[in-house]
């Protein structure tokens, strides 16, 4: 999971086509994810907990990120199944309420900065 989380944040468009299980690459193709990746900036993931057999995996976790001046947040429980490696398969996602984020407010970086300082002008073309 951290693997694929690193990749969404590296824009590697490669390997997280990869990590999907055969069986879903149909449904998520290369320019849907680039353009996801491209348009999004992540700023935290917290892995909640995970479960293993050999052949199967879950792992629940939350993401943090901003997409034009929103920040969106969800938990999800990924499903993964191992054939030669870890392929992610599905998972059950519950989304919060997205946060329009005003300018002088801190940012969800937790860098310090208000947010007209480190994100926004390079999140929204400002």
């Amino acid at each position: 999971m951290r693997s694929r989380y690193s990749a969404y944040c590296l824009h590697d468009v490669d390997y997280i086509y990869r990590t999907y299980h055969t069986s879903c690459r149909a449904d998520n193709p290369k320019p849907t994810l680039a353009a996801f990746a491209e348009n999004s900036h992540f700023i935290s993931l917290k892995v909640l907990s995970c479960e293993q057999s050999s052949q199967q995996g879950y792992v629940s976790f939350n993401v943090r990120y901003i997409q034009q001046n929103v920040l969106y947040e969800f938990t999800e429980r990924s499903r993964f199944v191992f054939e030669d490696a870890w392929y992610y398969v599905d998972g059950v996602m519950t989304d919060k309420t997205p946060v329009k984020l005003q300018r002088n407010i801190l940012c969800p970086c937790n860098s310090g900065k208000k947010f007209k300082q480190c994100h926004r002008h390079r999140l929204s073309g400002n």
